[in-house]
C-alpha cells in the first residue's frame, strides 16, 4: 500500500529534526557500544546512528533496513559520507531477507514501538542472529507505574496516528522474552524530556 504524503515526506523530515539531536545520540551511543562484526539495524530511519557505528563500535559491515523510502532517502547522504560499508535496504523487520545466523549484532533504536507485529519481527531478528550474537535495544515502552501505564494505553490510538504507527504501551521486556531471547541486561529510565508517557526508556542486551 502506498505511503501517504505525511508518512513519506513530513514524518521523515520531523524525525530528522528531532532524532539527530545530541540528546538522542548520547542515548544511542550508550546502547550501541557493544555492537560488533557484521551488524543489522532495523528501523534505520534517517541514519542518525551512522556516525556512532564509526566512532564507538567495532562494526565492520552494516545492513540497514527500513520500510519507508522517505526515511532512506534522508539517510543516504549520511551513508555516503561514512567510511563504513553500509547497505541500505527497503524492507520490513517482520520478513528479513537474510539467512539464519547471518549477523553478530542486531540493533533496534526506538523501532519496536512502530512495528505492526513486534512478535514476528523479534522472532525474525532472533533467527538472523548468531547463537553468540547480541541484540542491542533502546526503546520507549510501557511504564512500570500502573497509573502512568493506563495513560499510555489511553493515548496510544492517537499516538499511532500522529507518529507513523508508534505506540506507547508496548511491554518491551515481555515482548523480547516472548520471542525467545534471554535478556542479559535491561535498564528502565525516565529520559527527562517531553511528555512523561514518551519518556519511559528501556535499554539493554539480549541473547538468542
Amino acid at each position: 500500500m502506498p505511503l501517504s504524503f505525511y508518512a513519506h515526506r513530513l514524518l521523515p523530515l520531523a524525525m530528522d529534526f528531532v532524532l539527530t539531536r545530541p540528546y538522542y545520540n548520547d542515548q544511542r551511543r550508550t546502547s550501541m557500544r557493544a555492537a560488533a562484526g557484521r551488524a543489522l539495524e532495523i528501523g534505520f530511519g534517517v541514519g542518525a546512528s551512522v556516525e556512532i557505528y564509526a566512532t564507538d563500535t567495532t562494526v565492520r559491515e552494516l545492513w540497514a533496513v527500513d520500510p519507508n523510502p522517505g526515511m532512506l532517502r534522508r539517510a543516504l547522504p549520511r551513508v555516503r559520507r561514512s567510511a563504513l560499508r553500509i547497505h541500505l535496504l527497503r524492507g520490513t523487520a517482520e520478513a528479513l531477507p537474510f539467512p539464519d545466523a547471518a549477523f553478530d549484532s542486531v540493533i533496534s533504536n526506538w523501532t519496536l514501538c512502530s512495528l505492526s507485529d513486534p512478535g514476528s519481527a523479534l522472532a525474525e531478528m532472533r533467527r538472523v542472529l548468531r547463537a553468540d550474537g547480541r541484540f542491542l535495544f533502546l526503546e520507549h515502552g510501557l511504564a512500570p507505574n500502573p497509573r502512568l501505564a493506563r495513560r499510555q494505553r489511553w493515548l496510544t490510538p492517537l499516538q499511532r496516528r500522529l507518529a507513523g504507527g508508534c505506540r506507547l504501551d508496548l511491554d518491551i521486556g515481555a515482548a523480547i522474552r516472548a520471542a525467545g531471547f534471554r535478556i542479559e541486561t535491561i535498564e528502565h529510565y525516565d529520559a527527562g524530556r517531553g511528555p512523561k508517557t514518551l519518556r519511559q526508556m528501556f535499554r539493554g542486551v539480549a541473547r538468542p
